[in-house]
């Protein structure tokens, strides 16, 4: 008996490795799962400040194509260079599917031409709560486009327009993670009893200023904590004046930007995993949060923020709490509790970080998949 052929898959994304974000990652391990399980895999993706050496270099670590869309400062360019690609790739593909904002619209046309194309959408958050009306407009027009959406957790599909909604064409799946990159290791204990840590930007979203407002309170109960910030430090002079303001400032390290192994040793060598992320003026929120999850994968309970997608990545009361990220109480009372049942938290943390691994995650994808070829 014959056996069907798996679906050729086209994955378009905004950013890619060896670049650094989030969508980023997310695309990279979609398109290396989707390839160990047997899927033909192409990934059309925006690249930007990457040689030709380097570029040859990843693309020879990788069991899939990878098409780089170099940009331009000619932002036209970039854009005429995008939609000739995506044409091109995709006539040759059975699904195509896209993360970012750009990479939604370019369903418009894709699916103009090639109307017997199946399109799947993943988005991430905050390209569903766009400001400037004409993008809000376009991105819900485009996504009325699609097959099937992909959503990285259930507050990122409440924002999906209500045409969608009706569809019933939305599922949600988690980020993931690899968790044997996360193995058990000789680590430094960081400075404090509970070293508390934050990974990521220091940016607004990121949450950095509510953790530091809320040392005073924490102070009171732990008196030797200490609070560890690893990422680039957009706003570090901001954060520096606020300590100094709060007289928190012998409490608080700046890291800076680390490598990955150095980061991983960081977040093992702490107690619990902060992220008291907010949701910005300007739309900005955290999607999922799976920087929680890394952290799980080694052990640590984490405190995360009721807004955005957090509540998805944190099982409250179980491998962390879920606080409002501006009360300073909720935090402190967050903290005591998870200390004070430590072994329990961490070991459920741990379990939590097993059940998101991209090895079964990416059977999630591959039943959208079927479910699009398949309608």
């Amino acid at each position: 008996m014959k056996t069907q052929s798996k679906p050729a898959v086209l994955f378009i994304s905004s950013e890619f490795p060896p670049n650094v974000g989030g969508i980023g990652n997310h695309a990279f391990s979609v398109a290396k799962y989707l390839a160990s399980n047997g899927f033909n895999v192409h990934v059309l993706a925006d690249l930007m400040d990457v040689d030709e050496q380097k570029l040859q270099e990843f693309q020879s670590t990788i069991s899939f194509r990878l098409h780089p869309v170099l940009r331009s400062k000619v932002v036209i360019m970039t854009y005429m260079q995008r939609i000739q690609k995506a044409i091109a790739l995709s006539s040759k593909a059975d699904v195509i599917i896209c993360s970012g904002k750009f990479q939604l619209w370019l369903v418009l046309i894709l699916k103009a031409i090639l109307s017997n194309k199946k399109f799947i959408a993943v988005v991430h958050g905050s390209e569903l709560d766009l400001k400037q009306q004409w993008a809000k407009k376009l991105t819900d027009k485009s996504l009325a486009k699609f097959d099937e959406i992909i959503s990285v957790s259930n507050f990122t599909a409440s924002l999906l327009p209500q045409e969608v909604k009706e569809k019933n064409i939305t599922t949600v799946i988690h980020n993931g993670i690899n968790n044997s990159e996360f193995v058990s290791q000789q680590s430094a204990k960081l400075k404090g009893e509970p070293a508390i840590i934050t990974v990521g930007s220091v940016t607004e979203r990121k949450g950095q200023v509510n953790v530091i407002n809320a040392l005073p309170s924490l102070l009171k109960v732990f008196p030797q904590l200490h609070y560890h910030i690893v990422g680039k430090p957009v706003v570090k002079d901001e954060l520096e004046t606020l300590a100094k303001k709060l007289e928190v400032t012998d409490y608080v390290t700046f890291h800076g930007i680390v490598s990955r192994t150095e980061l991983v040793n960081n977040i093992a060598g702490s107690n619990v995993k902060m992220m008291l992320s907010n949701y910005t003026a300007d739309g900005d929120f955290e999607g999922f949060g799976i920087g929680i999850i890394e952290a799980n994968a080694l052990a640590k309970p984490a405190i995360g923020s009721k807004l955005g997608g957090i509540p998805d990545a944190v099982k409250d009361g179980v491998t962390g709490k879920l606080v409002d990220p501006k009360n300073a109480e909720q935090v402190t009372a967050a903290l005591q509790q998870i200390m004070q049942d430590y072994s329990s938290f961490s070991a459920n943390a741990l379990q939590w970080a097993k059940d998101h691994d991209w090895d079964i995650l990416i059977h999630q994808y591959i039943n959208v998949i079927n479910k699009a070829c398949n309608a």
